[in-house]
């Protein structure tokens, strides 16, 4: 996911926009089949363990899309995004974040990552995906969320964009509770808080989310409980590496 802080979230795309135009930057847009069991393990890390045995799984053919490659039962999707569409910055290799929706996200939020991996598949470029998925929006077909649920983001590591030109890998579990409409003015949100909950507003209307970080302590179970899983995705992508750096970084810093 594209994480970003819900006051600046439109200045922070455009000046990842903006330096890709002036340097010249033009990042791989090639993906790779992650290893079956990796992929499983890092997706469901997104959901809490008492979620994980009965969620479905859905695993990324980059020449095709999401395939489901376990069926579950308790309503939970877990999947690991590839792909951020939400602002038409350019597709990127190194975009790694595990989530999880419940029964209301995985009927709507989840079929715009589904959709987006199928278009990329095919491909088609981040522009045109910005706009095949967004058109969709609210149609009979394609509902918004009609109702408050949560996705899941408290796998012990992530990667995608945040205040800084390139994505950037961080340590930083997290809820998502959909809120459909609602601005920090509603809920008494301030921007990023490391303690308080806020707004992020990707697609408004659609994409709103309250953000709710996991405690300190919280946090360092979730590392010391995924130590495996951790040393696995550093063994197979150096960028997904858990340093002190990226348990300390947070999606406000500019490097």
């Amino acid at each position: 996911m594209k994480i970003a802080i819900s006051l600046i979230l439109l200045e922070i795309v455009v000046s990842i926009a903006c330096f890709g135009q002036a340097s010249g930057a033009q990042p791989s847009s090639t993906l790779e089949r992650m290893p079956e069991l990796l992929e499983t393990r890092f997706a469901l890390s997104a959901a809490p363990p008492h979620l994980r045995g009965n969620a479905t799984v859905y695993l990324l053919d980059p020449a095709k899309g999401y395939m489901l490659n376990r069926k579950g039962s308790n309503g939970v999707s877990c999947i690991v995004v590839r792909s951020d569409w939400q602002f038409e910055v350019p597709f990127r290799n190194d975009i790694y974040w595990p989530v999880c929706f419940d029964t209301e996200g995985s009927r709507t939020l989840l079929q715009d990552y589904m959709k987006t991996a199928e278009l990329r598949a095919s491909g088609m470029d981040a522009n045109h995906v910005h706009r095949e998925v967004t058109k969709k929006f609210g149609a009979s077909d394609y509902p918004n969320p009609s109702r408050t649920g949560i996705a899941y983001m408290i796998a012990p590591v992530m990667r995608g964009f945040t205040a800084a030109p390139e994505p950037k890998t961080m340590n930083m579990p997290h809820y998502m509770f959909y809120a459909p409409n609602l601005t920090d003015a509603d809920i008494g949100g301030n921007g990023f808080s490391k303690q308080y909950p806020f707004m992020l507003r990707m697609s408004p209307g659609r994409d709103d989310y309250i953000i709710m970080l996991v405690g300190e302590s919280e946090k360092e179970k979730i590392l010391t409980d995924s130590k495996d899983l951790l040393e696995d995705l550093c063994s197979y992508r150096n960028f997904l590496c858990t340093t002190a750096i990226t348990k300390a970084r947070m999606p406000t810093d500019k490097q």
